[in-house]
């Protein structure tokens, strides 16, 4: 979920070589505590690069404003945050004629890491005023939500929910794997009935994922391997049982490039039914949105990213 801060204005920087202007949306409260506006500054001067910024304040701003530029004409929208804030301006660009330009502002930069965008703002924003390729990208919709990333159920939920904004202020990246070790001995085993593409399977797991991207943001893991955010399809993803050795597993096959064990279970498609008994909370970025039964299905290419070449 996005977090936003209590004010909102719009500055205006121009360079004296200026371009065609970059409209960027910055959610203030996203992300470690940096000189953000220094750093864009600086970043977009040195490109002789003409800028604009939109503050948000409020959930739901970041998607208002993107509509609103896009309305306004613009092709190119660049947006500051984190994942969640990457999702509210994806969700209202979807479907449109218009490039998105990540600047990593968030704790995990899941996105941005899967696409292989620079984690450094300064690099980021060299990015995007130099050569660049525009990438579509796939998205997920659950009921009238998208998402770019994930839905979750069990495990990742509890996880999500647990790292808090205070804790990942306090301790950024280490937010995450403290609230795993928290999380573990409250997740329990839960039967899953996946119907993926028609065909229906069942399995005993402590989470089920459905994955656009299966990057974690935590040290470049992917939950699985071979999930890719433009193939047309999303990846289900399910954690049989979690102990140190099913996170090795996870460890060792992204040292591999390849999945391994049977601690993670992985299938493809591109319309997923999610039966769980006991019923569970479906999360997208850890805000409840819905409980099972549900229906996810994928969005080929309903986004333009600008990415490396």
């Amino acid at each position: 979920m996005a977090r936003h801060a209590t004010i909102a204005w719009v500055i205006r920087y121009q360079p004296l070589f200026a371009m065609l202007r970059v409209p960027v949306i910055l959610n203030p409260a996203s992300g470690p505590d940096q000189p953000t506006l220094k750093i864009l500054n600086r970043a977009f001067n040195a490109a002789q690069q003409d800028w604009e910024l939109f503050l948000t304040r409020k959930a739901g701003d970041a998607a208002r404003l993107a509509e609103e530029l896009y309305l306004a004409g613009e092709k190119l929208i660049a947006v500051c945050g984190g994942d969640g804030t990457v999702k509210e301006v994806a969700s209202a660009l979807a479907g449109r004629a218009v490039n998105l330009a990540i600047l990593p502002g968030g704790t995990g930069n899941a996105l941005a890491r899967d696409l292989g965008i620079p984690i450094d703002l300064a690099a980021a924003v060299a990015l995007v005023c130099g050569p660049h390729k525009i990438r579509p990208v796939d998205m997920g919709r659950l009921g009238e939500r998208l998402f770019i990333l994930r839905v979750s159920l069990g495990l990742e939920t509890e996880i999500l929910r647990s790292a808090g904004r205070d804790l990942k202020d306090q301790l950024g990246l280490l937010a995450y794997p403290l609230s795993a070790w928290q999380s573990v001995a409250r997740v329990p085993f839960t039967h899953y009935t996946l119907t993926i593409d028609g065909q229906t399977m069942t399995i005993v797991g402590v989470q089920c994922t459905v994955a656009n991207s299966a990057q974690m943001g935590v040290g470049g893991l992917n939950l699985a391997q071979g999930a890719n955010v433009s193939d047309g399809l999303l990846d289900v993803i399910v954690l049989t049982h979690v102990a140190w050795d099913s996170l090795a597993a996870i460890a060792a096959s992204n040292l591999l490039g390849q999945d391994t064990g049977v601690e993670v279970q992985h299938w493809s498609g591109r319309e997923i039914r999610i039966e769980a008994e006991p019923p569970q909370d479906v999360a997208i970025g850890g805000e409840i949105v819905a409980q099972t039964p549900v229906t996810i299905s994928v969005w080929p290419s309903a986004l333009n990213l600008v990415v490396p070449k």
